[in-house]
């Protein structure tokens, strides 16, 4: 992925575009990274961080007085991304896991059973890497995010509370929920049951 292209009239411009790409080009794989693990597809992803790149440009100033970039260009994109999910909620054009009923429109996993025991890990061992990307493409946007940020980013409660500007106890119990959706996603996967027993048994 490559800066996008902004014509700039003016040679003092050419300088705030290299700045511009000293500090983000190294960052690039990162946005993307995020990006797709929220959205769980590849082109959607690409235009979050070309919307984030191109919302960024004019915010020059406050990017060269930052001591960390990436937490405060993280942000930008999250609610970039929340306004899109908005708009694609109101669209005629709706997502599939939306269409089959796996989510709402306020919080995917808040139809379901909040009962079930937090996992020691969010995915056993035997479980294959399709299906887990199966899984993770039917959770819900907000608990795709929750999940990737603290437990796959590691980045703690108190930090994402500012990043998603969310108290630390919604997210708190959002991460649970997300964490338990997770399981039972991964629990419904064709031949899960056989592939635990065999896992048990080698």
């Amino acid at each position: 992925m490559v800066l996008p292209h902004i014509p700039f009239p003016a040679p003092a411009q050419a300088d705030r575009a290299r700045e511009f790409e000293r500090l983000l080009q190294p960052l690039l794989p990162v946005f993307f990274r995020h990006a797709f693990r929220w959205t769980a597809a590849r082109d959607q992803a690409e235009d979050l961080v070309q919307e984030l790149l191109v919302r960024l440009y004019p915010r020059m100033e406050e990017l060269a007085a930052l001591d960390r970039v990436q937490p405060w260009a993280l942000r930008v994109m999250y609610r970039i991304f929340v306004d899109q999910h908005r708009r694609n909620l109101n669209s005629p054009v709706r997502p599939m896991h939306e269409l089959s009923g796996l989510g709402t429109q306020d919080d995917p996993g808040d139809c379901f059973p909040d009962d079930a025991p937090q996992p020691a890990e969010l995915v056993e061992r035997e479980l294959t890497g399709e299906r887990l990307a199966a899984a993770w493409a039917r959770l819900g946007e907000d608990h795709r995010v929750v999940v990737a940020l603290h437990d796959i980013e590691g980045y703690r409660l108190e930090e994402l509370s500012v990043m998603l500007d969310t108290p630390a106890g919604t997210l708190k119990s959002r991460l649970h929920r997300a964490r338990t959706r997770l399981r039972q996603l991964l629990a419904k996967e064709p031949f899960a049951d056989s592939v635990r027993a065999s896992g048990r048994e080698g």
